[in-house]
């Protein structure tokens, strides 16, 4: 698959905020400016994402879905069983209006779930029944993403990797280049922290996702202020660095950012073909990173 450097990372598609009609025309629009790939769940928005991912594409061969398996059990623990998960995968054929599925992950699992489950062999033969054409995880950290590289022979995962949360390149991504795993890279704004929108110590809007950030969300801020003049300076601005700056590793496959609005859309388009980062920017990326660990220290 030859995915778009963007994809459309639909966590939010289907929200009641808005009308269904308006959600569709919103996936619609990101294809018709280049976007390929959409990243959706079972779960998100109680299955309303990928009914209306199904609505806009159905079966459109130009257009990638990642969908994932949330496997949520009648305990805390997750039901990744290959029972549950043809059921589930049945589901989101239907509401996805598609008879393969392209990328299917499971959704954050732990690691006991996936050591103590034979999901490996269920995304096997749903590979081999057509029902899905890559085996994948979301993950919930970096270790068990090494962990999942070295004893399962997945397709692609998926990882947080952003300029404030760059321990991925360093642990995770030489391997997967070595194993031939793709990668979905999410939250590349830190959910609206490096957007340039918010400085330290001003109130959020009541219900932003970046308030799900919680103790976090001050550092974070400030962190994200250091970036500010470099971004100032070049192209594209904030979004234009963050999201170049997760573009940059050979690794990467593709960043998926989230989109409410056709601006929103428009402007991470625009970030997407801000230009590379040169050796000077990295530079100053990587002292203002290390200066973090001085802090700690």
């Amino acid at each position: 698959m030859r995915v778009s450097v963007a994809g459309l990372g639909c966590n939010r598609l289907g929200e009641p905020s808005l009308a269904e009609r308006r959600w569709v025309a919103l996936a619609s629009r990101a294809a018709d400016q280049g976007v390929n790939i959409f990243d959706t769940s079972d779960s998100y928005n109680t299955t309303r994402s990928e009914t209306i991912l199904g609505k806009a594409f159905g079966h459109r061969e130009d257009v990638y879905i990642a969908t994932k398996f949330s496997g949520f059990g009648g305990s805390c623990r997750k039901d990744l069983t290959i029972a549950a998960m043809e059921k589930s995968v049945e589901g989101s054929l239907r509401r996805l209006r598609r008879d393969c599925i392209d990328i299917y992950q499971l959704h954050s699992p732990r690691l006991e779930d996936l050591q103590r489950s034979d999901w490996y062999e269920g995304m096997a033969r749903m590979v081999d029944a057509g029902k899905i054409r890559c085996s994948a995880v979301a993950l919930r950290n970096l270790s068990d993403g090494l962990w999942i590289i070295k004893n399962c022979s997945v397709d692609v995962l998926q990882v947080t990797y952003n300029l404030l949360e760059p321990e991925a390149e360093e642990a995770l991504f030489a391997m997967a280049r070595e194993h031939g795993v793709g990668l979905l890279v999410r939250k590349p704004y830190q959910r609206g922290a490096l957007t340039g929108k918010f400085v330290p110590g001003r109130k959020l809007p009541d219900g932003h996702r970046a308030l799900l950030e919680g103790d976090r969300l001050g550092t974070h801020l400030r962190r994200a202020e250091l970036f500010r003049p470099l971004a100032m300076s070049r192209t594209g601005g904030m979004l234009g660095l963050a999201l170049q700056y997760c573009l940059g590793p050979e690794a990467v496959s593709t960043v998926i950012p989230g989109a409410r609005s056709e601006e929103q859309l428009g402007a991470n388009i625009q970030a997407a073909n801000a230009p590379e980062l040169s050796k000077l920017e990295y530079d100053e990326i990587g002292r203002i990173q290390r200066s973090w660990l001085a802090e700690v220290a």
